[in-house]
């Protein structure tokens, strides 16, 4: 018994007959470029994703007055950030067959229940993205106040918790030391990811049907021109301008999301609730999907950047007085 890892170190025959996770085929039976690429992807995404999110939470720290999508956006980058630093060093010590040596079974549950908790909390985060710039677009103002979307965000990320804590029983390492699910509990784990799904679905319908209400309302935006007629029409054609700006951007970043993230984990779900047993193709296939999510991670702040002026501004408006507090520094020591 191998007491470190939790799990049985018998001979390799069985070892390999038992051990059906899919980094075993992979790992094994792939060359060593497709592991060393892999590698590369998740440094990437680390070295991007990283920094942009928190530079996300630091120019938030930076609004005076925040509103409920700011709030939003922030619990978004703190989730991203969680999983980057959580997950991307344990994929990379389980893609390079690291984990297996001296990782205990304790931080296998752990992996899973913060990358479940990270899933679902964002998954909820962006459906409450959609249904306040739906409200935006709509009736010009958000239907919650910022000091409501800043509880509201907290209490979604408790209850993420809550409903992913099962992961810390479901998941250990295999027999060979693998991070993965832990197959004799395949009945509960078929219960838990049903539920999953079934918030998947429900929150996707809701985030889609809120976007595509508001498409006829972002297309009428963009047509609306100054009319010189005075600061308050001008002021009136800025905000909302920024307000079409901030919602197609969070429209995009639910496109990423839905594309790295949740197709590709309803599709493994039901995969590994068939149990049946897959071979190397499928198996690297599924591997590549479940690591997808990386993209969206590091994908969000580059999407601010991108479409988001207001964003973009107080980046460099928080660059800037860094800039300026250095110099006041230099000035006064000598």
């Amino acid at each position: 018994m191998d007491s470190l890892n939790g799990t049985s170190m018998t001979n390799d025959t069985t070892e390999i007959a038992y051990d059906n996770t899919l980094e075993h085929p992979v790992l094994h039976f792939t060359p060593e470029g497709f592991v060393h690429g892999l590698h590369a992807f998740i440094a990437l995404a680390m070295l991007i994703g990283l920094p942009g999110n928190i530079l996300v939470v630091l120019v938030h720290k930076r609004i005076t007055t925040p509103t409920a999508t700011d709030w939003v956006v922030f619990y978004l980058a703190v989730c991203d950030i969680v999983s980057l630093v959580v997950c991307g060093p344990s994929y990379m010590l389980i893609t390079s067959k690291v984990w297996n040596n001296f990782m205990p079974s304790f931080f296998c549950s752990l992996h899973y229940t913060i990358i479940h908790t990270c899933y679902i909390a964002s998954t909820s985060l962006i459906t409450a993205a959609a249904v306040i710039r739906r409200s935006v677009m709509i009736t010009n103002q958000e239907p919650m106040s910022a000091r409501k979307s800043k509880l509201f965000g907290a209490i979604l990320i408790l209850l993420a918790i809550g409903l992913w804590s099962p992961s810390f029983v479901l998941n250990k390492n295999s027999p060979s030391g693998y991070c993965y699910y832990d197959q004799q509990k395949a009945q509960l784990q078929t219960i838990v990811y049903g539920v999953y799904i079934l918030i998947i679905l429900i929150s996707n319908v809701i985030t889609c049907v809120c976007y595509l209400n508001i498409i006829p309302k972002i297309h009428n935006a963009a047509r609306v021109a100054p009319t010189g007629l005075g600061n308050i029409n001008d002021a009136f054609y800025r905000t909302r301008q920024a307000a079409r700006k901030a919602t197609i951007s969070l429209a995009l970043v639910f496109v990423v999301f839905l594309f790295t993230q949740a197709v590709p984990l309803i599709f493994v779900i039901i995969v590994n609730a068939s149990n049946h047993n897959v071979g190397v193709a499928m198996s690297t296939l599924i591997f590549l999907l479940t690591r997808l999510y990386l993209i969206n991670n590091f994908a969000n702040p580059l999407i601010y950047l991108w479409i988001n002026s207001r964003f973009r501004n107080r980046a460099r408006s928080l660059f800037q007085r860094s800039g300026n507090n250095s110099n006041i520094t230099t000035i006064a020591s000598r």
